[in-house]
């Protein structure tokens, strides 16, 4: 394959990871309010977002530094444009 294309879909598979991540953190801040036990809601919603993200990335190992790189700087790129759209939405 084309080492453009794999550094391309290793920062797309960064994109997708923060956004599953970051998402799911809105989404568990956002149900808050009506669980009955808003302590384990968080701690649990956080292990899940956590496992799902290491998983990501150790997938993303086992393709080579260049793609972990890439992953990397996706997960962050997306982290930047996520996180504000998420915080102005609760307002």
């Amino acid at each position: 394959m084309n080492t453009v294309m794999i550094i391309s879909a290793g920062f797309a598979w960064g994109g997708l990871l923060s956004l599953l991540h970051f998402g799911g953190l809105w989404l568990c801040l956002t149900l808050m309010p009506k669980v009955l036990r808003p302590h384990l809601w968080f701690y649990g919603w956080l292990l899940v977002r956590y496992a799902v993200t290491l998983t990501g990335m150790w997938l993303a190992i086992g393709q080579g530094p260049p793609v972990v790189m890439a992953a990397c700087f996706g997960f962050y790129v997306m982290r930047m444009l996520l996180v504000p759209r998420f915080a102005n939405r609760g307002r």
